[in-house]
């Protein structure tokens, strides 16, 4: 209910979530709140583990502390993702969220191994902790906010497709498990008088560190220029071969200039007998479409496959069935034959996985189709696909 009345109070025409000023009206709603309540929870908790003296419930603060820098992140990420374009930065200013992660993912990693330092004296130096039930409900109400993030940020990030609000709806189930844990050691302490509160901020802070790295690791991925998400390519392809007049699909790639900023380019195929006017103008409408459903800039090159012709069409369906024995993995595009004399070159070009070692692929497709036709001459491209 409460995730509810926030969206519908601050966000507005909330339905519309393909409208990337909505979007960005939700990113910023998720930000605000994250951050006041991991604000909250580091005061709090912070207070707890000074009365206490327990560096677990310190540790935990801290936690909290790193997850307030990441609703920033959040925050400043969305804005700047919805800052419009300009002459210097002519693809947005989206990939900003990305520098400034990896800032606060520094951060975090080194606050972690600031408190794994003070586990460590508190491990060599024991002293005992001072068990006070306003710790207990400190904690215990930490663990149900951090339950309602978990659902508020997975709401959101799935109404939005947000990987970012996705993982930030781990990073507060983590952070349930975390408090319990440290819950629990303040209660066996108080009840064992045993010294375990060093070893538990110790696996606190290690936690704290590894948040770090996953955020790190992350970040660096669309930086590096990752794999798009399999979904939004299937989506792409399916707008694309709705339309009767495009009979193939290839060398699609999607390239990110940040959430919600992406442009696409890919090959449409279209009969090359066909009126090129028509196709021409049915490429713009699929482009026009794009942008509308997927707020995604298109740039099609139109590629003429030859429809009609007998030998072509048997020749593609027997050399796809070559393939599909070699490895089911492989695909083929731009099919054409060149027809002289003595010989008939087969043209194509082959897609493999990253890892395919095969390396005598020419040689055993074109021994397999001069079983056929001796005349058949295999002239092909070996590329990798980008989604």
């Amino acid at each position: 209910m409460l995730t509810k009345a926030l969206i519908h109070r601050f966000v507005r025409d909330y339905e519309n979530t393909a409208v990337p000023s909505v979007r960005t009206a939700y990113g910023k709603l998720a930000g605000v709140a994250g951050l006041a309540a991991n604000v909250i929870l580091f005061l709090f908790k912070l207070l707890a583990g000074a009365l206490s003296g327990s560096v677990a419930i310190i540790a935990d603060a801290f936690n909290n502390l790193s997850d307030a820098g990441s609703s920033v992140v959040t925050l400043v990420g969305f804005r700047l993702a919805g800052s419009p374009p300009d002459e210097e930065h002519p693809f947005g200013h989206g990939r900003m969220e990305y520098l400034s992660t990896l800032t606060v993912a520094a951060l975090i990693m080194l606050a972690g191994i600031e408190l794994a330092k003070s586990a460590f004296e508190k491990i060599m130096n024991p002293s005992p902790s001072a068990f006070s039930w306003v710790t207990a409900v400190i904690l215990v109400a930490s663990i149900l906010v951090k339950l309602w993030m978990a659902r508020f940020n997975r709401n959101i990030g799935d109404r939005i497709r947000s990987n970012t609000l996705i993982a930030a709806a781990t990073d507060s189930r983590n952070d349930v498990i975390c408090t319990l844990v440290v819950l629990v050691s303040s209660v066996f302490t108080a009840v064992t008088d045993l010294p375990i509160d060093g070893y538990v901020g110790a696996a606190v802070s290690l936690f704290v560190v590894w948040s770090g790295f996953s955020v790190l690791k992350e970040t660096l991925s669309p930086l590096l220029g990752e794999a798009p998400d399999p979904e939004l390519v299937d989506r792409i392809r399916n707008i694309v071969l709705e339309n009767e007049g495009i009979v193939g699909v290839h060398d699609l790639i999607v390239h990110n200039y940040g959430p919600g900023r992406c442009i696409v380019s890919l090959h449409a195929e279209v009969p090359a007998h066909g009126d090129i006017l028509h196709s021409h103008e049915l490429i713009d409408a699929v482009e026009r479409r794009l942008v509308c459903e997927l707020n995604i800039t298109a740039c099609i090159h139109m590629d003429p496959v030859d429809t009609q012709d007998e030998q072509v069409r048997e020749l593609r369906v027997l050399t796809e069935t070559i393939l599909e024995d070699i490895d089911p993995a492989l695909s083929i595009h731009d099919f054409r034959l060149v027809r002289g004399e003595q010989r008939i070159n087969v043209i194509f070009d082959v897609v493999v996985p990253f890892k395919y070692q095969k390396t005598d692929l020419h040689a055993e497709i074109e021994r397999r189709l001069q079983m056929v036709d001796p005349r058949l001459f295999v002239v092909l491209t070996v590329e990798h696909s980008y989604t």
